[in-house]
């Protein structure tokens, strides 16, 4: 099978810092390329990149990489003139997957998609859908990684339901495992919350340092550790938002070390803290995120917002501990990271379920799923064409 993926204009692939959707295609490319399918990736540039046509013997077309800017509009505008570039360099293949604004409004028409030879053609959401669905209706396939996105879509676009796909986003299971017997972090010290993904109001951050504060002055002696890009170029709040976040903590010690590129150390940050929390609340912001799966498959329980995103693999009391949006949100986010650090029984009856829980979503599980997916897609796609 030919497959060529076509990434945005904002994010690089691995090995440059990358975004969770760079980062997933990227892993499952290679199993793709890994199982004797023809792959080519297109996507934008970037220093840290090696050089040549080829990235870990994986071809790479490339593209200048964008800054984004602060007005999404305007990126969206650039975003154009990018996807027209983009275009130009597909090359023949039996399926075409793209995360790219307009892309798929680009190749919308069966005679152009036919001249370009970039058979099927998956549009790849992992954003809630804010009125652009209607750019979507000639594509053959909307892949998509949660229940809460697919009713987002159908309800801008009854007419897609049939080809919509829901396959959640994988975990590579060798990288993010628990550690090794008898390294439990909670020997080690004061507990250790830890959250993990970019710095970003909608990501919450500043309820769960004001919780932390909250704990702290309740003689808790926690600490925390917010890892990842506060950069709004790496998709972060800016330097306002780390600003507010400290004065926040006010003269507690709030850990933000910056982003971890390496797969392997950010494992290692995991299997370093004692409490996982994932505390967004934006409803219409998240698609089904990888961090809080990739720390349940190092054996932490994530603290997380009663976010129907999460419904299908964090459930409460059963893989991690959810907490009820609204007023008082923050007390109960509070109650709930001071509930698991005191309860062992708990923390370890979670921790293995959440495990479990994760290893569902491998990412060999989820690659065997695209294959299949791609496979139907193909034959429905030529029963139409025939």
């Amino acid at each position: 099978m030919r497959i060529t993926i076509v990434l945005g204009p904002f994010k690089p692939p691995p090995p440059a810092p990358s975004g969770a959707i760079e980062k997933v295609w990227w892993q499952l490319a290679r199993v793709f390329q890994d199982r004797g399918h023809e792959l080519v990736m297109v996507g934008p540039d970037h220093p840290d990149l090696p050089r040549g046509d080829r990235i870990d013997g994986l071809e790479y077309r490339r593209l200048p990489l964008l800054d984004r800017t602060r007005h999404v509009k305007i990126d969206i505008l650039r975003d154009f003139g990018w996807s027209r570039k983009a275009a130009r360099l597909l090359p023949d293949a039996d399926v075409t997957v793209t995360n790219c604004f307009w892309l798929p409004w680009l190749l919308r028409s069966r005679r152009n998609r036919v001249r370009r030879r970039i058979g099927v053609l998956n549009m790849h959401i992992q954003r809630f859908p804010k009125g652009q669905m209607w750019l979507y209706g000639g594509v053959d396939r909307i892949s998509t990684v949660s229940q809460a996105i697919v009713d987002g879509i159908t309800d801008e676009r009854p007419e897609t339901a049939s080809r919509i796909k829901l396959i959640g986003n994988p975990v590579d299971l060798d990288v993010f495992h628990p550690g090794s017997e008898g390294s439990e972090a909670s020997d080690r010290g004061p507990a250790r919350i830890l959250y993990t993904g970019r710095i970003h109001p909608e990501k919450g951050l500043h309820l769960l340092v004001e919780a932390w504060g909250r704990l702290r002055a309740a003689g808790h002696d926690f600490s925390l550790r917010l890892v990842g890009p506060a950069a709004r170029s790496d998709g972060g709040g800016g330097p306002e938002y780390v600003e507010q976040l400290r004065s926040l903590a006010g003269d507690a010690p709030l850990e933000l070390p910056g982003g971890v590129a390496d797969p392997n150390a950010l494992a290692d940050e995991l299997r370093a803290a004692d409490l996982y929390c994932y505390p967004s609340i934006a409803a219409r912001g998240e698609a089904s995120p990888v961090a809080p799966l990739e720390a349940m498959a190092c054996g932490l329980p994530p603290v997380v917002a009663d976010l129907p995103q999460y419904s299908a693999y964090i459930r409460d009391r059963e893989t991690g501990l959810v907490f009820e949006r609204g007023d008082g949100e923050i007390d109960r986010l509070a109650d709930h990271l001071s509930t698991l650090a005191g309860d062992s029984e708990l923390r370890s009856r979670l921790s293995q379920a959440a495990v479990e829980a994760a290893g569902r979503y491998g990412l060999e599980a989820i690659a065997d799923r695209y294959l299949e997916d791609f496979t139907d897609s193909i034959q429905t796609l030529r029963g139409a064409d025939s």
